[in-house]
C-alpha cells in the first residue's frame, strides 16, 4: 500500500468542495474529482473507499471543524448566558469565514448520506444539548424539547448567513451581536 500524501489529500478535499458547490453531489464522480485535482483516481482510493466515503468523511471533518470553531474559548466557569452567546457568535463567525464548508454542509444534509450520520457524534451537538439541559435545570432556559430550543437558537445562523452572502443584509458586528441577543431572548426564561 502506498503512503498517504497530505498534499494530494488536500487537493482531493478542496476539489470535492469546489465541485459540490458547482454541481451538487449527483454531478460528481471519482474520475471527475481526480481529473480536476490533477491526480490519479487510484490516489483517491488510498484515502477513501468510494465516493460516498469521501463525501461522508468530508462532512464529518467539516462538522468537527465547525464544532471546534464554535467552542473556541469556552470555559466551564462561564455562566450559561455567556457560554451561549460565545458559542453563537463563534459559530456565526466561523461559518462567515468558511463559506465553502457551509455550502457543502447544507447540500450534504439534503442527501440520503445523512442517514448514516448521528448528530450525537459531534461535540458541538452534545455540548449544546448539555448546556440547554443545564439551563433548564437551573431555570435559566425555557423547559422545552431540546430540538425546539436548538431550532430557534441556532438554525437562524444559517438563514442570516445566506442573507448575508446573497446581499440581502450585511451582517456586520452590530447585527451579529443583535441577532445573538435575539436568539438568547428566544430561549431564556423571561424572569432570568
Amino acid at each position: 500500500m502506498r503512503p498517504k500524501d497530505q498534499t494530494k489529500y488536500n487537493a482531493i478535499i478542496n476539489t470535492s468542495l469546489e465541485l459540490v458547490k458547482e454541481l451538487g453531489f449527483t454531478g460528481i464522480s471519482i474520475s471527475k474529482i481526480a481529473k480536476q485535482a490533477n491526480i490519479s483516481p487510484a490516489t483517491i482510493y488510498i484515502h477513501f473507499k468510494n465516493k460516498e466515503d469521501l463525501f461522508t468523511k468530508l462532512y464529518t471533518k467539516i462538522r468537527t471543524d465547525m464544532s471546534r470553531g464554535a467552542l473556541e474559548g469556552i470555559r466551564e466557569e462561564m455562566d450559561i448566558e455567556h457560554i451561549f452567546k460565545s458559542i453563537w457568535i463563534n459559530a456565526f463567525s466561523y461559518n462567515l469565514n468558511h463559506l465553502d464548508y457551509l455550502i457543502y454542509r447544507e447540500k450534504f444534509e439534503q442527501t440520503s448520506m445523512m442517514e448514516n450520520i448521528k448528530p450525537e457524534d459531534f461535540e458541538l451537538y452534545n455540548y449544546i444539548n448539555n448546556l440547554f439541559q443545564r439551563g433548564i435545570e437551573e431555570h435559566h432556559i425555557k423547559d422545552l424539547p431540546l430540538p425546539l430550543l436548538t431550532s430557534f437558537a441556532f438554525v437562524p445562523i444559517i438563514t442570516l448567513l445566506n442573507y448575508h452572502f446573497n446581499g440581502v443584509i450585511n451582517m456586520d458586528e452590530n447585527y451579529i451581536t443583535q441577532a445573538c441577543e435575539m436568539a438568547w431572548n428566544t430561549i431564556k426564561l423571561s424572569n432570568f
